[in-house]
């Protein structure tokens, strides 16, 4: 719906929120758990100014933020960022961002991008998929008055907050410091998963640009805009599960 919108020439900030959805879907095809009742799912419809297809990782990454920002002034629960778009509460997945683009075919620059945003609020009563069980977890281990509403606001306040000094040129907050501040896998020897193959490398830091800078066994240094990486989490102090993020999916 947010696309049909955006290409009939939505407003900037156009979003998109829905309780439930019946094609929830991610990165390739992935499939996104949407029950109703449970989470927050919403599209905004953005048209930010000369982006170019690796700056519009910066529309990921200030969701990011703006997500870990909601999920603790309303819970109160410390949330970390596991790059690029995944977000973590007590070592379970909550929230994951899927941002999509539509570029200019002369000039390649972005006519507009909508980024989704899928929260987790509340585990299903019937509990999550097979599939996904020892990673989801929620934001919220019980209902809270108006919980959801108030995620959605402080969410939408945060981001619009970022995004706009961004766009306009003003000076903008200091995102990638709080998106650094946030990471839990600066430091952490990881999996770099390419169409050709998977690749060991050692997270150095995330640039200015939001890209994950990693050093390979080989001694070679990257700096990546997009791709997935593994990394294996500790979980409850007891045992420990396998997750993935990527530049684009969601949960």
């Amino acid at each position: 719906m947010a696309r049909e919108k955006a290409a009939n020439g939505a407003f900037d900030g156009y979003t998109v929120v829905a309780g439930s959805q019946t094609r929830g879907r991610g990165r390739m095809g992935r499939s996104f758990h949407s029950p109703a009742g449970t989470g927050i799912y919403m599209s905004i419809v953005l048209r930010p100014r000369n982006f170019n297809s690796q700056q519009a990782v910066k529309l990921t990454t200030m969701a990011a933020v703006a997500v870990c920002e909601a999920i603790e002034a309303v819970s109160g629960e410390k949330a970390e960022i596991k790059w690029v778009n995944d977000i973590f509460v007590g070592g379970r997945k909550v929230c994951g961002i899927l941002t999509e683009a539509s570029f200019g075919l002369e000039d390649g620059m972005l006519e507009y991008a909508i980024v989704g945003v899928g929260i987790n609020a509340l585990a299903p009563s019937e509990g999550f998929p097979e599939e996904i069980r020892d990673i989801a977890g929620a934001v919220f281990a019980k209902p809270v008055s108006d919980g959801k509403n108030k995620l959605a606001a402080e969410f939408l306040n945060s981001f619009m907050s970022y995004y706009c000094a961004e766009n306009e040129g003003d000076t903008p907050r200091d995102y990638v410091s709080e998106y650094r501040r946030r990471s839990f896998v600066i430091g952490k020897d990881v999996n770099v998963i390419t169409p050709t193959g998977t690749r060991s490398a050692h997270v150095l830091d995330v640039d200015t640009d939001c890209r994950l800078v990693v050093k390979f066994e080989d001694g070679s240094v990257e700096s990546l805009f997009s791709g997935e990486i593994s990394i294996r989490l500790p979980k409850a102090d007891k045992d420990s599960h396998l997750s993935k993020a990527d530049s684009n999916s969601q949960l």
